[in-house]
């Protein structure tokens, strides 16, 4: 299924499955470098980490700034 036919929640689900995928292939070996990049402190690793950290305050804020009071301009929402 292509983008276009995803809902927000599918493709955020989507980015989070594919910055794990990363984290496993570029975890640091017992040298500490990154198998993939051969690399200390991997980019890709450390860009995976950002969207999954990002993904996590996304839903956090999402979920934090839900109504508890109805909207006065909105009558509809009262009761």
């Amino acid at each position: 299924m292509t983008a276009p036919f995803l809902s927000l929640t599918q493709i955020r689900n989507r980015l989070i499955l594919t910055a794990r995928w990363i984290l496993r292939d570029h975890r640091p070996g017992p040298d500490g470098l990154c198998p993939v990049c051969r690399v200390p402190g991997c980019p890709v690793a450390t860009a995976a980490r950002n969207v999954l950290r990002t993904a996590e305050e996304v839903q956090q804020r999402s979920t934090a700034t839900e109504r508890t009071e109805p909207d006065e301009e909105n009558p509809q929402q009262a009761g």
